[in-house]
């Protein structure tokens, strides 16, 4: 059996700290486990910090939070975090969706936002139930982003401008996220040239979005915004690849921004 030497309680074989207190868990029964009702050990006085002075004592939810973060693998981490994400974001749609259905009928404002908080969660889960597979994310997502478009123009009674101007964008995404994920994996050390990769795919992006919507209504191409959009990034884009291979030395971004 472990106990904690400061408060005395009892801790589970495969604890390492009292989740208390944080201090570290000991085999000796301490004089603090037969004291009958003791009160809970105080920080000393003039400590704000939360850690009590020459020690490496945590108290309360720092506490806590450190016991579950070292408990748990990176694995359980992932899992936990699709958990919240999915209690958060499907508590938005029973909310949304009785409250349409309640003051309207039917559903008319709710399939917009209930596609959207889908959406959400989905790209924001995806990455971490695949996590290491990026191309399995990839073959997740990038037909999910057609049928998003495709149920938008749906709901809108649309169709016409997911033929014009959703499918065309997608598939443009679809390509360009293909085509950056293959560039990226075949850098040696990936660093800021990932980054550079991905903002020159937001400049070809914006390119041929504003060339769908001019070529769909008026007949002509005039690129106007995009040309601008594309001059502010390609720039940023050759100076870190700059850093990259040049400044930087090949060092990783953790070592760079300390992190």
């Amino acid at each position: 059996m472990k106990y904690c030497p400061r408060c005395g309680v009892e801790l589970e074989e495969q604890v390492d700290r009292c989740v208390l207190c944080g201090q570290l868990a000991v085999r000796t029964r301490p004089a603090t486990a037969d004291a009958a009702g003791l009160a809970y050990p105080k920080t000393p006085a003039g400590d704000v910090s939360g850690v009590a002075h020459g020690s490496d004592v945590e108290i309360g939810a720092d506490a806590f939070a450190r016991v579950v973060r070292d408990s748990l693998s990176e694995a359980e981490r992932r899992r936990v975090a699709v958990e919240l994400l999915a209690v958060s974001f499907g508590s938005a749609l029973l909310v949304t969706v009785p409250i349409d259905l309640f003051t309207h009928g039917a559903f008319t404002w709710s399939k917009f936002s209930s596609l959207g908080v889908v959406s959400t969660w989905l790209f924001l889960s995806i990455p971490l139930i695949l996590a290491g597979a990026p191309w399995l994310q990839y073959a997740v997502l990038a037909p999910y982003l057609i049928l998003a478009a495709f149920l938008l123009a749906v709901f809108r009674n649309d169709l016409g401008s997911f033929l014009r101007y959703g499918f065309p964008v997608t598939i443009a995404v679809d390509a360009l996220a293909a085509s950056t994920l293959a560039i990226v994996a075949a850098f040696r050390r990936k660093g800021l040239n990932a980054v550079a990769v991905f903002l020159c795919g937001l400049a070809v992006l914006s390119l041929f979005v504003e060339g769908a919507i001019d070529l769909n209504a008026s007949g002509a191409l005039s690129l106007d915004w995009s040309v601008i959009v594309a001059i502010a990034l390609v720039p940023v884009a050759g100076l870190l690849f700059h850093l990259h291979y040049r400044v930087v030395d090949q060092a990783s971004l953790r070592k760079l921004f300390r992190l």
